[in-house]
């Protein structure tokens, strides 16, 4: 998902931003590439910034939209002309870092100021291979006028996952004669759905040493159980009525009670006829000290660039302190730096979006491997006759690890 959700903010201030100046003589110009147009503004700004400290370089920023991206990069990464700068994501993180086309990041690079399942997301064999830009977890929205209308208590803060489940049905069970359901999921919704429960109930969805699939666990099929559950109890909508109708859809229509999703949606529930109503919650406990997936977009560096020197010292600058408060000012996304998280929800004053951020503590690494996208198609496709009713969740799970088992074996040759 792209980066960005509002336009970059105004021009922008940065005084005393500190970053290791290249020592270069000769002018230099660096390309840089990002996938979100909202976010060239800020970055055509932080560019120019860098070019006051660095007066010999010139950074030239280009947005290639979402859907061709990442074939253009893989395009460049096979001929050798990688950008200098781009931005990267744990999906493909391991494609490009196992193919050594990554310079590991500068010795002045300090991971404690960064979430740390962030930073081992970007990290292969004890090496740094990018610098977290943002991130997001997962967390609950949720209708306060639906809930009212259901006489149904708000989700505390020390909820769990059986009180969720049995808040859905509340909600389902006074008003689903009007088209209202407590909730909803999806077998292509891992991030925003069933990757936090299979984590909340001790399960795993890959291995941490990226060879086994987790599926076949019993603890992760109780992860998914609960959102087949839902279906099953008419709390959620089914398979079909959310390919019909996506399920922030379903919310900002007045139809969903609770959407489980990231903070990107800030924006556009703030800009939607029931924002007056939404408040948002943390995501509800299980058995594990685990609540939520963490993923985010990083600055990576190409090893193979003719100008490493500058562009690592660019790759500093746009983490440091003051680059990154003007990142979640211009209501970009979540900033990676710790210490400035809360730029992005006070851009957001009518909610507690701090949730996200304190998540992070309770967050675990979002899942991959060397082809993520391989078997994200299987997880669709054999978690959907669960989800539909036409195969008990076990045995869709026992038979999406083997498969998955399959593709990570073929990986690891």
């Amino acid at each position: 998902m792209p980066i960005g959700a509002l336009a970059a903010a105004s021009l922008i201030v940065l005084a005393g931003c500190s970053s290791d100046s290249p020592a270069a003589d000769s002018d230099v110009t660096l390309e840089y590439m990002i996938w979100d147009a909202n976010a060239v503004k800020l970055h055509e700004e932080l560019a120019a910034k860098f070019t006051e400290q660095n007066p010999n370089v010139t950074v030239e920023v280009t947005a290639v939209p979402w859907d061709q991206y990442w074939t253009k990069l893989q395009t460049q990464a096979s001929s050798d002309t990688l950008p200098d700068l781009f931005w990267l994501n744990e999906p493909n993180f391991a494609q490009y870092a196992t193919n050594g086309v990554l310079a590991e990041v500068s010795s002045d690079y300090d991971p404690a100021e960064f979430p740390e399942a962030l930073v081992n997301s970007y990290t292969l064999e004890e090496k740094i291979l990018a610098t977290p830009m943002s991130y997001n977890t997962m967390a609950v929205w949720y209708n306060t006028a639906i809930f009212d209308a259901a006489g149904v208590a708000y989700p505390e803060a020390s909820w769990t996952l059986e009180d969720f489940e049995a808040t859905a049905n509340a909600i389902t069970a006074a008003l689903g004669s009007d088209g209202v359901f407590g909730a909803a999921s999806g077998p292509a919704l891992g991030q925003e759905t069933y990757y936090n429960t299979i984590f909340a109930t001790g399960g795993y969805v890959i291995s941490e040493d990226g060879e086994t699939s987790g599926y076949a666990d019993p603890a992760t099929i109780e992860g998914l159980q609960l959102w087949v559950d839902l279906i099953q109890s008419g709390a959620a909508p089914s398979v079909e009525q959310v390919n019909d109708n996506p399920i922030a859809q379903y919310f900002t229509s007045g139809k969903l009670g609770m959407m489980w999703s990231g903070g990107w949606n800030a924006t556009t529930l703030s800009e939607s006829e029931i924002a007056d109503t939404i408040e948002v919650a943390p995501l509800p406990h299980g058995s594990s000290d685990l609540v939520t997936t963490i993923q985010g977009g990083a600055y990576a560096v190409s090893a193979g660039s003719d100008h490493l020197a500058e562009a690592q010292a660019f790759q500093s600058f746009l983490t440091s302190q003051e680059a990154s408060e003007a990142f979640g000012k211009a209501g970009l996304g979540i900033p990676a730096r710790l210490s400035a998280a809360s730029t992005f929800t006070e851009s957001f004053p009518e909610w507690d979006l701090q949730i996200f951020i304190d998540q992070s503590a309770e967050a675990a690494p979002y899942p991959v491997s060397l082809n993520t996208a391989a078997w994200n198609q299987l997880e669709v496709e054999y978690l959907t006759p669960a989800w539909t009713g036409q195969k008990p969740v076990a045995d869709a799970a026992r038979e999406l690890a083997k498969a998955m088992d399959a593709v990570l074996a073929e990986e690891n040759r």
